[in-house]
């Protein structure tokens, strides 16, 4: 089985609403094989081949042209975040996991834990490592500096920003033009070294290994504080490696920043859209790890065919529902899995057409407009506590500098 045939294999299976792996894997390959026995086969695959094909086959997708909101001056937009995954109390799991604790001791299924970096603005990985949950996601992020693309602005949350984690980021970037913005906790200290015009200031921060200080490191600092689309106030400490406050003015790298939140929302169609199951299938560790990288690698997929039907339909990608167009995905792919080799090239462009069509009808979202009352969830038949509104919001987050 080549490589190609494993991932498409993969995919396929973790874009089917229903069946066995094994099913599908005899679909694909015109074999008959129990679950068991396909199980053992994939178990001798070792996990590395998994990593090699995912930094090969994730790569971005986005062209300045056409999906601008994706780039900012010369930088591709790229967020950095974490996610755990649940897998099944299985003894050759619980050999290897433990139990996450949480605020009532043990959590119910041991953890594996994914660092993923996502093109913003198309929703497409480019860059995915996974292990146990045992491991913090900065230890992760090591293998997935190396791995981001030229030309990229890393954009990550506070888990991130630390001296320590900035250094070794910096140390696997270097030589290449990758720029990033963090933000940063109140409690971390810097000494100003210089203020600038725009309200940013360069800092110097000490980069410390246990109590020995190791180095020191020269950022550009910037504080905002703003108001969301909620009404909630918060306050924002940035701290960036772009030093020029002419061309990337400190107000502009705070609306920048404001973009993060879109990883969530990938992490959102990862976990209940490619895969909406609460905990994974796998019964082993390897097994486990093997499907998270195929549930990436399925992702993947769709992004890029998102990216593909935006640009036919003449729509921003984020017009298309993620969910709705993996629906037709699904179909697509059965009807070429079946007919594929009996359909001539007309007839592929005819199906191709007609996948077209269903996503403009089904998947194409209309324009945001302000709702003239909030959604609201059934009030609670119980005494239990439940959340009981669910407003909806549009507009801009509303964003002001604080001089450092």
């Amino acid at each position: 089985m080549s490589a190609e045939q494993l991932v498409s294999g993969l995919v396929f299976h973790q874009l089917q609403p229903s069946g066995t792996l094994a099913q599908h894997a005899a679909q694909l390959h015109g074999i008959r094989m129990s679950d068991s026995a396909y199980a053992q086969r994939r178990a001798l695959l070792p996990v590395e081949l998994f990593d090699q094909i995912m930094s090969t086959a994730l790569q971005p997708l986005a062209k300045r042209a056409e999906q601008p909101e994706s780039f900012y001056e010369d930088y591709r937009l790229v967020g950095v975040d974490g996610t755990q995954w649940s897998v099944t109390n299985t003894p050759a799991i619980l050999e290897q996991l433990s139990k996450a604790a949480s605020r009532r001791l043990q959590a119910a299924f041991a953890k594996l834990r994914l660092v993923c970096a996502v093109e913003l603005g198309t929703h497409a990985p480019v860059a995915a490592v996974a292990a146990a949950a045992s491991e913090g996601e900065q230890t992760l992020a090591r293998s997935l500096w190396r791995r981001i693309p030229e030309g990229s602005l890393v954009i990550a949350d506070r888990l991130f920003g630390t001296a320590c984690t900035l250094s070794e980021a910096l140390r696997e970037s270097e030589g290449r033009n990758v720029a990033f913005l963090v933000r940063v906790r109140d409690n971390i200290g810097a000494s100003v070294e210089r203020h600038l015009p725009d309200g940013s200031a360069i800092v110097q921060v000490a980069v410390r290994e246990g109590h020995r200080i190791s180095g020191q490191l020269r950022l550009r600092e910037l504080r905002a504080t703003g108001v969301g689309l909620n009404g909630e106030p918060f306050t924002l400490r940035l701290w960036t490696t772009l030093m020029d406050a002419k061309r990337y003015p400190a107000e502009t790298l705070g609306h920048q920043y404001v973009q993060r939140w879109e990883h969530e929302l990938y992490y959102r169609e990862l976990k209940l859209d490619v895969r909406s199951a609460g905990v994974l299938a796998s019964h082993t560790v390897e097994s486990a790890l093997q499907e998270i990288a195929a549930l990436v690698l399925a992702s993947a997929v769709v992004a890029r065919l998102r990216v593909q039907c935006a640009q036919r339909l003449d729509v921003p990608v984020r017009r298309l529902s993620f969910f709705k167009l993996l629906l037709a995905t699904r179909d697509l792919w059965n009807t070429f899995q079946l007919l594929g080799h009996l359909l001539t090239p007309t007839q592929q462009r005819h199906a191709w057409q007609q996948y077209l069509e269903r996503v403009r009808y089904s998947a194409l979202l209309p324009e945001r407009r302000a709702r003239s009352c909030p959604r609201v969830l059934r009030q609670p038949v119980s005494k239990w506590p439940r959340k009981t509104d669910q407003p909806s919001y549009t507009g801009e987050v509303q964003i002001k500098l604080v001089r450092v």
